[in-house]
């Protein structure tokens, strides 16, 4: 026991080395400044761009942190320091919400079932915000392609934000699309259209299309026997434009036969009565980190209609928001898992 003690006490002072803390910060940010230089950033926002991946690589510190505070309890607790462990305990607690946050739930991806009052006939996977770049890398998207083949589904649809910071090499960053078995119909979101992001629009637009990727905005497809209307992003102006070409022609269903897809779900107040039964958007990410009370309030400031995720009925239409499967801003999730959301429409 007593040379137990004797080593965790060495591995707590070696722990507790600043020069060993210094140098791991200064690992992360060297691989953040190197990594950068390969990731396309809008004009202005390169050094936004290495802070999070600096964020990204130095939260990988979070793992000696939680070893030091477990060393901390059991020193304490053999020395009878009772309200010394408390406190060790609780900062070793935090530590691991935030390692789970970082490492364990964005990688858990949830399927959802639900059922929308459509008469299309089909079953779809409805997914968003994917945030392909600098926190969601391409053995994510290998996990999201898996979870995706082995569902019974007619079609993913994807309701936009494919980027946030992605390599400059387009096609290589969305390479896993490639083993998708389904048709994929999507619409473009605020990262991929500079609100805020580089100016990828087109290059992304062709390097998805290289993976039978079917954008839509301003037009209808039939998905089932339901039409799908496609609209950009609403900040972008994209919504309002596509709107305005999809009034140029008529709707060939009846009205609970049309669905639209859009990013924003705070795109549908604009819609006119009849536009679509069903309207299926995301953006929202359900918060990304679920804090009682706290994300509820930050997104009745974020979305007009304080959308989250999970159906609302609105007097124009039936809304559906998923929470998405990446993340922006923080590589963290927390309550609110990476989630597929099947759709019997």
């Amino acid at each position: 026991m007593a040379a137990s003690m004797r080593n965790a006490a060495r591995s707590l002072r070696g722990l507790n080395d600043w020069r060993l803390w210094a140098a791991g910060v200064v690992t992360a940010v060297g691989i953040a400044f190197v990594e950068a230089q390969g990731i396309w950033s809008a004009p202005g926002r390169q050094a936004l761009t290495t802070g999070g991946l600096a964020l990204y690589w130095g939260l990988w510190l979070l793992w000696p942190l939680a070893l030091l505070y477990l060393l901390s309890v059991i020193s304490h607790l053999v020395r009878g320091r009772i309200v010394r462990a408390l406190l060790s305990a609780l900062l070793l607690a935090a530590t691991a919400v935030l390692l789970w946050a970082r490492f364990v739930e964005p990688a858990e991806i949830e399927v959802r079932e639900s059922s929308v009052g459509t008469a299309c006939g089909v079953r779809v996977a409805l997914i968003s915000d994917l945030h392909a770049g600098i926190f969601v890398r391409p053995g994510d998207l290998d996990r999201l392609v898996t979870r995706l083949n082995a569902l019974d589904v007619d079609a993913v649809l994807v309701a936009g934000d494919w980027t946030y910071g992605p390599k400059r090499d387009l096609r290589a960053q969305f390479a896993p699309l490639a083993s998708l078995r389904h048709r994929v119909v999507g619409v473009l979101g605020n990262h991929d259209e500079e609100r805020p992001g580089p100016p990828l629009q087109q290059p992304l637009r062709s390097a998805l299309q290289g993976y039978n990727v079917q954008f839509i905005e301003g037009r209808r497809v039939m998905v089932g026997r339901c039409e799908l209307a496609g609209l950009g992003d609403r900040s972008a102006g994209s919504a309002q434009r596509d709107l305005a070409e999809l009034a140029k022609s008529r709707p060939q269903r009846p009205a609970a036969q049309r669905v639209a897809l859009a990013h924003d779900p705070d795109t549908a107040a604009a819609f006119e009565p009849g536009f679509a039964a069903v309207t299926l958007a995301g953006h929202t990410h359900g918060g990304q980190v679920d804090l009682p009370w706290m994300t509820d309030r930050l997104l009745a400031k974020a979305t007009r209609g304080g959308y989250k995720r999970g159906a609302y009925t609105l007097p124009q239409t039936q809304l559906f928001v998923t929470s998405g499967i990446g993340t922006s801003h923080l590589p963290l999730r927390l309550g609110m898992p990476p989630t597929i959301d099947v759709l019997a429409l």
